[in-house]
């Protein structure tokens, strides 16, 4: 059992690790699209036709695919207002009893941003001034949240287990 969960820990950290990676460089691409287009706009007085289009679009492949990336290392804001009155052992079932839920709304999260790219694919949607079409956008948010879902059953099972790990690299 520990070979397998090893197993998919690894598989899971390398997805997470190249969804980041993707991640960053999109940030990249929108640090440099913002220089250009604010450049063009008050310098050249020539503004580049559809930068909102993709802006917005690029947005999404910031934050979704590093979404993962940071639960796996322990990179969300956390409060811990009852971790000093709980038991450990209470304390740790309680952890692994919200992973667990915030895995399942994920869950849904996932498929239903997945049936919305589908719908978005089969009706050609897309954005107004360049018509970038959206279901690509739809699909990578549904594969960011499907990682991080991944991610919260991995920690929840590993929280059961008295083996949580807040921070991997």
């Amino acid at each position: 059992m520990d070979k397998k969960l090893a197993l998919l820990d690894r598989v899971i950290g390398g997805a997470v690790r190249l969804s980041a990676f993707v991640s960053g460089i999109a940030l990249l691409w929108l640090m440099g699209l913002t220089v250009v287009a604010v450049i063009m706009r008050y310098v050249f007085n020539a503004p580049i036709l559809g930068s909102q289009d993709l802006s917005e679009v690029s947005l999404v492949l910031v934050v979704f695919p590093a979404m993962a990336y940071c639960g796996w290392t322990g990179g969300h804001v956390a409060l811990d207002l009852i971790g000093a009155v709980l038991a450990p052992r209470v304390l740790r079932w309680s952890d692994s009893l919200m992973q667990l839920v915030c895995g399942v709304l994920f869950s849904y999260v996932t498929w239903q941003t997945w049936t919305r790219g589908l719908d978005a694919y089969n009706y050609g949607e897309a954005s107004n001034l360049i018509a970038i079409p959206r279901s690509p956008f739809f699909f990578t948010i549904a594969i960011g949240c499907g990682l991080y879902t991944l991610v919260l059953f991995t920690q929840a099972i590993e929280t059961a287990r008295g083996k949580p790990r807040s921070s991997k690299q």
